[in-house]
């Protein structure tokens, strides 16, 4: 039955507004949704050039921007204020001189930003979210069972065979008393385990002697391995010096891999004296205020704790130095003797050495920082017996690599070093005691 022509158009007017209203809200929707690449873009835009000063969600030194182009919107330019506030204070525009005298009449440094680059850092702050807090305590492992070295076996070995011996002694004593029983003589009495270890090494005073000699080479070479290691912290046998802080400093956090999460700050920018100076150096608080005169707050509430440490030593308020500044006495970890010479500049700027080298993963396992390394005498001459020298681009060695690389029949001494391809340490002099030790 066919519908009337009325309805018909009634029907087709109602599925046409329908379907409208559909597509309206596909698109409303779609906009109102995160756009995952364009929050990379912004995020990765906001975090070079406008984290210093703001935050996504907080008021920091500048508003909180989540928001923004909403409080914008018929106000002004937005995208001119962003790029040079300066500039665009002098338009005379009311709501950008009502943001400059309410935030301390202090304007934003200029940014060398298109405006795809504020839509996609406006689009970030808008539908940005914070991190979740990590569920559940600090992940601990069960300890790993120490297993038995090599002088204990010797050790079980050696009074498994004492046993056996003083039993087989016992045995052939009842054996003798039996026998002397039998021929109507008096037993010999029982001396006791002294006795008949005695009384064996007396009649066996050729293996007596043999084992007395590997005792006592046994116990003189353990007092030595345990006298070698009196004062040393660190390597595999011994506990890591790892002494408590006034600031607990997350090495793994600031200079661990991007790719998991962490700063990866180059160990220089705070250590600044390693590439020039026999001392690495221990960075001042002004150093840390560089990044946390912006971030006041951690990834834990522990971290901002830690955080608010550092203020309190440089009299920051949040915003500006009203305080007396007291130095921090950070506790120094890695210690050499007075006789010994070391020098950072020649092993980070000439040996290229990477710090992990000697201070072992400290990007990567360490939120406080501790000794890895023995750092005794043997562990740094074993170091120059097996490290290859990094000459080629190497200015240092430049001489050297030429004499090596370029004299045809000269230097008889020197090319001998290329036997084996590589030109170690010790080859280069290395094993001298004056290195070390002038």
């Amino acid at each position: 039955m066919p519908l009337p022509s009325r309805f018909s158009k009634n029907f087709t007017g109602l599925l046409h507004a329908t379907l409208a209203f559909v597509l309206l809200l596909s698109v409303t929707t779609a906009h109102a949704q995160k756009d995952p690449a364009l929050y990379g873009q912004g995020e990765k835009v906001f975090k070079g050039n406008c984290a210093a000063c703001h935050k996504p969600d907080k008021d920091m030194t500048g508003p909180a921007l989540k928001g923004a182009k909403a409080r914008w919107e018929g106000k002004g330019d937005i995208y001119a204020w962003i790029k040079n506030s300066t500039a665009y204070l002098g338009t005379g525009n009311a709501y950008a001189n009502a943001l400059f005298t309410q935030w301390a009449k202090s304007p934003m440094t200029a940014n060398a930003v298109t405006d795809a680059e504020i839509d996609a850092v406006l689009h970030y702050v808008d539908n940005y979210a914070p991190p979740a807090p990590a569920q559940g305590g600090p992940v601990t492992t069960a300890p790993e069972p120490e297993s038995s070295t090599a002088w204990q076996w010797l050790l079980i070995l050696g009074l498994l065979f004492l046993v056996v011996v003083l039993s087989l002694g016992g045995v052939k004593h009842q054996l003798g008393n039996a026998v002397r029983e039998v021929e109507g003589k008096q037993p010999e009495a029982d001396l006791g385990f002294w006795g008949n270890l005695g009384r064996w090494a007396g009649n066996n005073k050729g293996w007596a002697s043999v084992l007395g000699l590997l005792l006592v080479v046994f116990m003189v070479l353990q007092a030595w391995d345990w006298a070698f290691n009196i004062g040393v912290y660190g390597g595999d046998t011994v506990e890591h010096y790892k002494p408590t802080q006034p600031i607990k400093f997350n090495h793994t956090l600031h200079a661990g891999k991007a790719d998991k999460n962490n700063l990866q700050i180059n160990c220089v920018y705070c250590h600044s004296s390693a590439e020039k100076s026999k001392h690495a150096g221990i960075p001042s608080a002004n150093v840390c205020m560089n990044c946390h005169q912006a971030v006041n707050e951690g990834r834990s509430p522990e971290g901002t704790a830690e955080i608010q440490k550092i203020y309190a030593h440089t009299g920051w308020d949040g915003k500006a130095y009203t305080g007396t500044p007291d130095a921090i006495e950070w506790v120094k970890v890695h210690n050499l003797p007075d006789h010994v010479a070391f020098s950072h500049a020649t092993h980070v700027s000439v040996g290229k050495i990477e710090c992990q080298k000697c201070h072992g993963p400290i990007d990567e396992k360490m939120d406080v920082a501790e000794q890895w390394a023995p750092l005794t005498m043997g562990w740094c001459i074993q170091c120059h017996n097996e490290t290859e020298v990094q000459m080629a681009g190497n200015g240092y060695y430049d001489e050297i690599h030429r004499r090596l690389k370029e004299t045809p029949m000269g230097n008889k001494e020197l090319r001998e070093y290329l036997e084996d391809e590589k030109i170690t340490v010790k080859e280069l002099g290395g094993w001298e005691c004056a290195k070390c030790h002038y």
